[in-house]
C-alpha cells in the first residue's frame, strides 16, 4: 500500500489533466482506493463484451497497481519521477512517568533473570557443604512448597547460583530465610500472584 503523500502527489498531477478521460478514471481509482479486482469487475466482468473499453481498463488497473505498490508513480504520471521506495520514518516518542519507568525496568530485569541473561549480575554461589549451613534448613520438597514451584525450577536456580543449596550426601537443603529474601523467589511469587 502506498503512503498517502505519494497518492496525493499522483492525484494532484492527474487533476491538472482532468480533461483527459484516462486521467479522470485513474484519479477516481486513487481517490476511492480501488483494488485491481474491483477494477476488473467494473471494466471487464460486469460490462458486455461489445461495450468494453480496454484503454480505460488498463488505465484504471495501472492506478490500482500503483495503490498496491506494484508499480511506480511514473507508470501513471509520466512527468513525475519515482521517489525512493522507503522514506525514513520518524521515531515515535513515548513519555513515561518515573514510577512507570522504574516498574518497566524491574519487569525487564525479572525477564532477563528468568532467561538467564542476568546471571552475571547475581553473584553465583555454588552449593555449600551442610557444615556451613544456617540453622533454618528445609528439604527440597518443603522449599518447593514454600515457594510454590517444582523441583526442576529450584534445582535450576541453585545450579545458576540464584539461590544457595546446601549439600549433605545426595540431598540438597535450603535456608528458609535465604529463600524468602532471594530476589528470584520474590519475582517468581510476584509473577504467580499477578497471573491470578
Amino acid at each position: 500500500m502506498r503512503k498517502q503523500s505519494e497518492i496525493n502527489r499522483a492525484i494532484a498531477y492527474l487533476e491538472e489533466r482532468n480533461y483527459d478521460p484516462i486521467c479522470r478514471i485513474q484519479r477516481e481509482v486513487l481517490e476511492e482506493k480501488r483494488s485491481e479486482s474491483w477494477v476488473f469487475n467494473q471494466y471487464v466482468r460486469d460490462v458486455p463484451e461489445d461495450e468494453r473499453n480496454e484503454t480505460l481498463f488498463y488505465a484504471a488497473r495501472d492506478a490500482a497497481q500503483f495503490l498496491a505498490g506494484k508499480i511506480g508513480i511514473s507508470s501513471i504520471c509520466p512527468d513525475l519521477e519515482d521517489g525512493p521506495e522507503e522514506e525514513e520514518e520518524q521515531e515515535e516518542t513515548i513519555t513515561l512517568s518515573l514510577s512507570e519507568y522504574k516498574k518497566l525496568l524491574r519487569r525487564l530485569e525479572r525477564v532477563e533473570r528468568r532467561l538467564g541473561l542476568r546471571v552475571g549480575d547475581v553473584a553465583p554461589v555454588p552449593r555449600k557443604d551442610i557444615s556451613e549451613a544456617p540453622d533454618d534448613l528445609i528439604g527440597q520438597a518443603d522449599a518447593c512448597r514454600l515457594i510454590g514451584c517444582g523441583k526442576t525450577t529450584i534445582k535450576r536456580w541453585a545450579n545458576k547460583g540464584l539461590i544457595t543449596g546446601y549439600q549433605k550426601g545426595r540431598s540438597v537443603y535450603y535456608s528458609r530465610r535465604e529463600l524468602i529474601g532471594s530476589p528470584v523467589v520474590k519475582d517468581y511469587k510476584d509473577s504467580k500472584s499477578n497471573k491470578e
